[in-house]
Formats: structure tokens, C-alpha cells, sequence
């Protein structure tokens, strides 16, 4: 039988230095351990993920770490603070699909004190929304700046990343540049040349390769995927391609363009038609509100048809109902969100940005203020300790002083950790979804459907299967905003 006392934890070093050092690692852990053991939790298991990491390695982590928590049972995961655990939209809705399948399950955010599970109350699980928010604009605004300088170095003519086989990382100027690796280049030049004579493939290239000595970074022969890749750069013909996009590169160029078409002309003549996974739009979204289950889909002539397991009689009654229909239906709910006012949204856009920037400035200058005393009674503190040094006071009257002393810092400290920052957030966040409100009737169509599910998850809530069809309702602020925008088309006569 699983042991519900069963917790894990999920901690994530937050710099490089610091994961050098064990410092943050080591608070976390500490931090982490102190709750569980207070909370009477047993700690089976440690997941880390560095911030040093790649998203690759890190996505990794994360999912073993769900599939440890899955089949083992556990019912306690336990994590420093949001951002220490997700920073995107997608781990979070993969936790709350694991929260949803078991009342049981609890995932604490100790530092913020959320205790987030099944029944959680609507005022949990809005803080936990706003937390994820905020932890993936952190993340946006990291990538938005590494953007600018990406875009720098590409008009440049230089590529942001590491070149491929047959290229070298130099330093020149204060400037990392690419330039041809004379222990590679020739290797890879006689690699294209192969490849277009009618006796090879990418697998007989790959193995003249491993002869020919060339390795990956890590000293491993080339697969035949990463030879694909190879013989697809256009990086060796003086292009630089970078997130789908092509630049003019200022590399030497190592094959001449002739050869590169040539190449990608054997590559992908009579290329197989690529067979897609179904993937529904409303996968994992709809419960059944007769026997709790969630509906499964199915494709049949070019449709989606989806219901629930049919366990009960009842539901086995019920017709299958279309992905299209549903997707009708959600239409129609977005279209109401949207005002037939710019101005009346401008207007409400501008006042929740000043009164964001107001409260922003507010909470400020209280923390400051409360930290200006802090220091001040701090620098009483060393003073006083000097005083005792050169016996102008008595060590009791030292000890009697620098009780006070701590005595107020200690309350100070405690009114700087109560200083409520909640209000600022949902005001960013509200911004947020008053932006998603104006755009998603317009936009959701042309959407692929993981984006459509994550608009979905932004602005509805409680999607049910029942004899009347599909139940869709909004979130409580998508809901006030349906109520102004239909008072809006009241008063416009509409």
C-alpha cells in the first residue's frame, strides 16, 4: 500500500557560481527538509535541476521526476517556490492533470505557502496561476534581451551558437566569430562529395565518417540524424539559419552551392509521406460529469469524435460528440470577449497600467523605507559593538542595547517579509489576460492545437460532458469581462 506520508523534492540551483559552491542547493535542501520533517513527510527521493542546464536536460528532469512520483505513488512533492520549479505554461498544466487524478496529492510551495491540491479553494488556485505568470515573464524578458543581442550578432553576419563540423569558435576582437577548423574541414567537404555519388546514402556516409575520425564534441561518432543535419546546413554554403529564418552569413564558405543543391536534391527526392500522431484539440480537457471520466478521442472521416469510457449505462446512452462542434462553441464564447470599444479597453488597459504602476511604486518605497531602518539600526549595532571594544559603555549595558537592537530588526525584518506584493501581480496578470481576451477570437483559429488548448486553460474553466452536450464556462475574470463587454453592446445599442 503507497505510503501517503511519501513526499519528494524538486530543487533547482539558481547560478552557476552558486551550484559550484552548494550554497543555494544546500538552503534549498534545508529549507525543504525543515518542512516536510514539520509536516511529518517522508522524503523518498531528491530531483535537482541547474540553472546552468539546457531546456532539453532540464524538461528531462522534470519528467522523470513525474514519472518517479507516478510510479511510485508518492503523494507530497515539495518545491522552494514557483519559480524554482516551473517556468512555463505546460509543466504546470502536467502538474494539475497529476493533482487532479488523486484528492490526495498535495504540491507545496513552502516559501509562498501554497499548499495546491484537488479541492483547493478558487483563491489557491488563482495564486498559483499569477505565481506561474510571473515565473514565465521572467523567462520571456531573459529571452526578449537575449534576443537583442542574437539579432545584433546575425546582422552582423555571425551566428548566435556553436557552428557545426568543420568550423571553430575563435576570439577576435572581444567578438566570438566562426571560422573553417583545418583538422575538419577537408572531412567535411569529402563528406558532401559522397553523398551525391549513386552508391552512398546518409547511412553509408555516417560510417565513412566514424573511419574518416570525425567525432561530436563528446567524442562520440555521428548518427545518422545528426549526419542529416549536417548535409542540411546551409551554414557551409554562407548562410546562417536561425530560429526557421535565414541570414546572410559572414563565414567562409566551405562547399560551394552547386554541391549543396545537389545534396539536397538526392536528400529529398521521393521522401516518404511523414504519418501524424492524432492530436486533438480538447485532449485531456473534458470530463464526463456522470461517471467523472475524462473524454478520449477518436478520428473518423477527417473528424474528431470524442466521450468518456462508457463505464455506466447512463454514458453509454450518450451520443459522441464532435470536436468541431465544441470548437463552435468556444468560438462563440471568444467573440463575446471581445469589446466593440478599442477605446473603452484602452481606457481600462491605461488605468489597471497606472494603477500597477502606482502599487508597483508603493510597495517600493515601503520596502525601502523599512529597509533604510534596518540598516540604520544596523549601523547603531556596529557602533555600539566599537563602543564596547574601546570600554566606553559595560558589556551589560552592550547586552542590554544589542538585544534591542535585535529585537527591532527582527520585527522589521518580519513586517519587510509581510509587505503584500499579491496585488501588484494580479494587476499584471489581469493586464495579461485582458490582452488574450482582445486577440484570441481573432486568432484562435489559425492556431495549432497545443496553442488553442493553452488559450483554452487561460480563459475557461469546468468543460463537462453531460446529455446536453459540452458545458464550457469562463474563468472568474474572463466572466467579468464577458459581463463589461456585453454591458458595453448594450449601451452602443448592439
Amino acid at each position: 500500500m503507497a505510503q501517503q506520508s511519501n513526499a519528494v523534492i524538486l530543487a533547482r540551483v539558481s547560478s552557476k557560481a552558486q551550484e559550484d559552491e552548494g550554497y543555494s542547493l544546500d538552503s534549498q535542501l534545508k529549507l525543504l527538509s525543515g518542512y516536510c520533517e514539520k509536516k511529518g513527510l517522508t522524503i523518498v527521493k531528491v530531483f535537482k535541476i541547474a540553472e546552468t542546464a539546457s531546456k532539453e536536460q532540464g524538461r528531462k528532469t522534470f519528467h522523470e521526476m513525474l514519472e518517479y512520483i507516478e510510479k511510485n505513488d508518492v503523494f507530497h512533492l515539495a518545491v522552494e517556490k514557483t519559480d524554482r520549479f516551473t517556468r512555463n505554461f505546460r509543466d504546470s498544466v502536467a502538474i494539475d492533470e497529476w493533482l487532479e487524478q488523486n484528492e490526495n496529492r498535495r504540491l507545496h510551495a513552502v516559501k509562498e505557502g501554497l499548499q495546491l491540491h484537488k479541492h483547493a479553494t478558487s483563491d489557491v488556485k488563482f495564486m498559483w496561476s499569477i505565481h506561474v505568470s510571473v515565473a514565465k515573464k521572467y523567462t520571456d524578458n531573459l529571452r526578449e534581451e537575449a534576443m537583442k543581442g542574437w539579432a545584433e550578432k546575425l546582422a552582423q553576419g555571425w551566428l548566435p551558437a556553436p557552428p557545426p563540423p568543420g568550423y571553430k569558435t575563435v576570439v577576435v576582437g572581444n567578438k566570438r566569430i566562426h571560422v573553417s577548423d583545418p583538422d575538419t574541414k577537408s572531412l567535411i567537404q569529402k563528406a558532401f562529395k559522397l553523398y551525391t555519388e549513386p552508391n552512398h546514402s546518409i547511412a553509408s556516409v555516417a560510417d565513412e565518417m566514424k573511419l574518416m575520425g570525425l567525432r561530436t564534441r563528446k567524442g562520440r561518432p555521428y548518427y545518422k540524424s545528426q549526419v542529416q543535419r549536417i548535409l542540411n546546413n546551409p551554414f557551409y554554403i554562407g548562410i546562417n539559419r536561425h530560429n526557421g529564418k535565414d541570414y546572410p552569413g559572414a563565414q567562409e564558405k566551405l562547399i560551394g552551392k552547386d554541391l549543396f543543391d545537389s545534396v539536397q536534391a538526392k536528400m529529398h527526392k521521393g521522401r516518404p509521406t511523414v504519418l501524424k500522431r492524432h492530436n486533438p484539440v480538447f485532449k485531456n480537457m473534458i470530463t464526463c460529469d456522470g461517471c467523472g471520466g475524462v473524454v478520449t478521442w477518436q478520428k473518423q472521416k477527417g473528424r474528431y469524435y470524442g466521450a468518456c469510457q462508457r463505464k455506466s449505462e447512463a454514458c453509454k446512452q450518450r451520443k459522441f460528440i464532435r470536436e468541431d462542434k465544441i470548437e463552435a462553441v468556444i468560438a462563440d464564447r471568444l467573440s463575446k470577449l471581445i469589446c466593440p470599444s478599442p477605446e473603452i479597453i484602452g481606457w481600462v488597459a491605461d488605468a489597471m497600467k497606472k494603477e500597477y504602476t502606482d502599487t508597483v511604486e508603493n510597495k517600493e518605497k515601503l520596502v525601502a523605507s523599512i529597509q533604510m531602518q534596518i540598516d540604520r539600526i544596523q549601523r547603531m549595532d556596529d557602533s555600539l559593538y566599537d563602543d564596547k571594544l574601546s570600554g566606553d559603555i559595560t558589556p551589560e549595558r552592550y547586552k542590554e542595547k544589542h538585544e534591542q537592537f535585535v529585537s527591532q530588526k527582527a520585527e522589521l525584518t518580519h513586517q519587510l517579509s509581510k509587505v503584500d506584493v499579491a496585488s501588484a501581480q494580479r494587476l499584471e496578470y489581469g493586464l495579461v489576460v485582458l490582452e488574450l481576451t482582445q486577440k484570441a477570437g481573432l486568432i484562435y483559429a489559425k492556431k495549432t492545437p497545443e496553442q488553442k488548448r493553452l488559450i483554452i486553460t487561460k480563459l475557461f474553466t469546468n468543460l463537462t460532458f453531460s446529455d446536453g452536450g459540452v458545458s464550457v464556462k469562463y474563468t472568474k475574470f474572463a466572466h467579468a469581462i464577458a459581463e463589461n463587454v456585453q454591458l458595453t453592446r448594450n449601451l452602443l445599442g448592439e
